[in-house]
Order: structure tokens, then C-alpha cells, then sequence
């Protein structure tokens, strides 16, 4: 229960405040939040999502210890992952409306463009380190099935 109302307050409760943005941006479509904001969204499995939302605890059957290592890793990420997510999409909010309604060049957004891309790679670089934390962490059994897992995951998150 406890791992329910973490999951709840860390993903559900910020995913409000991403929504408010995409009503903003009305050139949005399909927001995939907060994988989406990856430098690279759906080019590598995001295990975490696939360990937590999407059965994979069932399905590989981690010990204690493991669990253990895995939770301390998601309350970690997820605290981050979401309020960059956020901020991603806040920002890319206002370079759209920018260019849209006020006609702003490249040029004049270059530092912004470049502040999007930096915290994109921040979030990816937490996804290569979750990646490496599974594969560290679960039996090679257990990892095959987590590979397995994200070749059938959903891309639509």
C-alpha cells in the first residue's frame, strides 16, 4: 500500500501540472509524460516504468535486497524525473508560442533551445544509470525478462 500511495503522489500528482502545460501549448500532440522528454524517448527501454507501472515486479520476481535497491533508485529518479519533465515542457511551451505569436528566430531562442537540450540529456543520462542499475542488480534471468518486457512495451506510455 505504502509503494501505491508513493507511486501516486510522485507520478499522478505532477503529471496535473504537465497537463496544464500541454492545455497551453496548443500545438502539443500525443504528450508522452514524462518519458517523452527524454533526448531519446523511445529509443531505450525505460525499465523503471516497465518495473513499476507495467507489472514487471510480478513478472521477474525481485528479492528483498533487490527491491530494495530498486525502490531507493525509483524514489530518487522520480522526484528529478518529473519536475525536469515538467520544466522541459513548460519551456518548450514558451519557445512555441514565441515562434508562433511573436515570430522569434533560432537565433534569438539559441539559449533556450540549448537549456531544453541539456536537461533532455540530464534526464537520459538517469535513464542509462537506471538501465545499468537493473542490469547490475537483477540475475541475468531476470534481466532477459526485463528486455523481453520492453521489447512488447507499450511506445504510447
Amino acid at each position: 500500500m505504502k509503494k501505491i500511495i508513493l507511486l501516486f503522489c510522485l507520478v499522478v500528482l505532477p503529471m496535473s501540472a504537465a497537463q496544464k502545460a500541454s492545455e497551453e501549448n496548443p500545438f502539443l500532440h500525443d504528450d508522452h509524460f514524462p518519458g517523452g522528454y527524454f533526448l531519446m524517448p523511445d529509443s531505450m527501454p525505460h525499465f523503471m516504468g516497465i518495473y513499476m507501472k507495467e507489472g514487471g515486479m510480478q513478472k521477474i520476481k525481485p528479492s528483498t535486497e533487490q527491491e530494495k535497491v530498486i525502490e531507493k533508485q525509483f524514489e530518487k529518479m522520480v522526484k528529478i524525473i518529473m519536475s525536469t519533465a515538467t520544466k522541459i515542457k513548460s519551456m518548450e511551451t514558451v519557445l512555441t508560442l514565441d515562434i508562433v505569436h511573436k515570430g522569434k528566430t533560432a537565433k534569438e531562442l539559441s539559449a533556450q533551445i540549448d537549456e531544453v537540450a541539456k536537461l533532455r540529456k540530464e534526464l537520459t543520462i538517469l535513464q542509462i544509470e537506471c538501465i545499468n542499475l537493473f542490469k547490475e542488480t537483477l540475475t541475468k534471468e531476470q534481466y532477459k525478462q526485463m528486455l523481453e518486457l520492453a521489447l512488447t512495451q507499450d511506445k504510447k506510455r
